[in-house]
């Protein structure tokens, strides 16, 4: 990996670590994680893509994020 990727990287790491610290959960592919796990697999599987799905509750207000990954047909 070279040093544009991993800021890039450590830029991911700290803004899930925000998301999660206002009690937002974050999922990836239905699994509750945490942020280091979704930022090692979003950079660790290249040739995956990974779609963000914000879900809001009745109110309005954020309180999950969720990475899918997208599937070719």
């Amino acid at each position: 990996m070279n040093l544009s990727n991993e800021v890039e990287k450590q830029g991911l790491l700290i803004e899930l670590e925000s998301i999660q610290s206002r009690g937002i959960t974050i999922f990836i592919d239905g699994i509750p994680s945490s942020p280091l796990t979704v930022t090692d697999a979003l950079y660790v599987n290249d040739s995956d893509s990974f779609m963000r799905d914000y879900v809001m509750d009745e109110k309005g207000e954020w309180k999950e994020l969720r990475f899918d990954r997208v599937k070719d047909r």
